[in-house]
């Protein structure tokens, strides 16, 4: 009797695990590729994104030429007294840290201003991804697609599935 029940927990194992896993190993997925580059670019939204950020990334490289231009004047003129013989050792070590501040002020200013620059892209590039991404569930669901890879990640592929315009419509 205990050895009937062994067999039957045995075969009570075996067909859970089938029920599982059978669906698993007979479906067939469905991939699909898309040129993800291509299909963010072609999106009128970036378009505008870019447009907005090379005017912002103009006005602070502005500001920071003319922050330059600053420390280029001062180092001629300091270069020139010294030449002339106008300015004690004193004087030229107190300049040349003062040179030094100001180039430490204008990297941080450069520093500052990618960080402003990054953040800028990212806030306004947000609601273009979360479109995307809408896109790319949407095409998905409607094809059953189970993968949507970007081409630039596969290593190599045998034909299969280019969903780019299907999407790029999806975002129409």
């Amino acid at each position: 009797m205990k050895k009937l029940f062994q067999t039957f927990d045995l075969f009570f194992i075996c067909f859970l695990f089938c029920a599982t896993y059978a669906p698993c190993i007979y479906a067939q997925d469905k991939i699909a590729y898309i040129n993800v580059e291509e299909v963010i670019q072609n999106m009128p939204d970036y378009k505008n994104v870019q447009v907005d950020l090379e005017i912002y990334q103009k006005q602070l490289v502005k500001q920071l030429e003319q922050e330059k231009k600053s420390i280029a004047n001062f180092y001629k003129t300091i270069i020139d007294k010294v030449k002339l013989g106008a300015m004690s050792p004193k004087e030229q070590q107190d300049a040349e840290k003062e040179l030094q501040k100001k180039q430490t002020i204008l990297k941080e200013k450069t520093d500052d201003v990618n960080n402003r620059l990054q953040f800028r892209e990212k806030e306004l590039t947000k609601p273009i991804y979360k479109k995307f991404e809408l896109a790319l569930k949407k095409v998905a669901k409607a094809n059953a697609y189970t993968y949507i890879l970007d081409k630039k990640l596969l290593v190599y592929s045998l034909g299969g599935i280019d969903a780019t315009d299907k999407i790029k419509t999806a975002l129409e």
